[in-house]
């Protein structure tokens, strides 16, 4: 049979464990989701400006 001590320890574990599942868990989850977003709204940001960078060296020639 376990100590006390050993009993209490294990117990404080599991409890850590758990809070760690509930709380960690989702958390990272959420940060994951974010930087995925950021780096969508960065690449579009990117894609925008070089498009606005090809429209601004069109010439065209409006004389008949």
């Amino acid at each position: 049979m376990y100590f006390l001590d050993t009993q209490i320890y294990l117990g404080l574990a599991q409890i850590f464990q758990v809070v760690q599942m509930f709380v960690l868990g989702p958390r990272l989850i959420l940060s994951v989701r974010e930087y995925h977003a950021e780096l969508v709204a960065n690449t579009d940001t990117a894609a925008a400006m070089t498009s606005v960078n090809f429209q601004e060296h069109v010439h065209v020639s409006t004389s008949s």
